[in-house]
């Protein structure tokens, strides 16, 4: 998968015919998306993905038409097409560092959804009382994502439900301390409520 850009236009990965209409002053490139194509017997403009010009320069004969890729590196290439005296050239250019951004976007994001997933989990075992140790075991996937308020509680529920006091107490006082920083007031609350509780057991 992924994309280039050719003339500041995206191209995603893929096939593509080349076709040139050669001038005195100014070629024009084309990429054409049908790749079926024998010669330019059925070419169809309306499957061009993209038409731009490019302007032509004197080189020593080439025998034969040559297409090179030249000035070849991680971010771009050089497309030359050269016959005869006449040369004309484009740039490939790998956008390879926004696509990784993309990525890396993308992976975060899903991410933040198994983080709240496995706390929602935990949490409709925790107020089901249907599996306590199942529960633990999300709640620590989830913080192990990432720790906010809300899972470092879900996390101490789950503690305290299991059985470790201290465990609960250490994590309540995280998710209150940060609860409280998130000037979340209700949840501090709610957290400081179940802390008095567990340390009065």
């Amino acid at each position: 998968e992924g994309s280039i850009m050719i003339n500041n236009q995206k191209v995603d990965a893929g096939s593509y015919s080349l076709f040139t209409i050669p001038g005195e002053t100014e070629w024009t490139i084309i990429i054409n998306k049908n790749t079926e194509l024998w010669g330019s017997g059925d070419y169809k403009k309306e499957e061009d993905l993209m038409r731009f010009t490019v302007k032509p320069t004197t080189i020593s004969a080439t025998e034969s038409f040559t297409i090179a890729f030249t000035n070849i590196s991680s971010k771009s290439a050089t497309v030359e097409l050269s016959w005869a005296t006449t040369k004309v050239s484009f740039d490939i250019i790998n956008d390879y560092l926004e696509e990784g951004k993309m990525n890396i976007e993308a992976a975060i994001k899903g991410a933040e959804n198994t983080m709240s997933l496995y706390n929602s989990a935990a949490q409709f075992y925790l107020d089901n009382n249907i599996d306590n140790k199942m529960a633990l075991e999300w709640s620590k996937k989830s913080t192990a994502q990432g720790e906010k308020y809300w899972n470092m509680y879900t996390l101490a529920r789950a503690y305290a439900a299991n059985g470790m006091k201290s465990e609960a107490i250490e994590a309540a006082t995280k998710a209150h301390t940060m609860a409280v920083e998130a000037e979340n007031t209700g949840f501090a609350l709610t957290v400081n409520t179940s802390l008095q509780e567990w340390k009065m057991k």
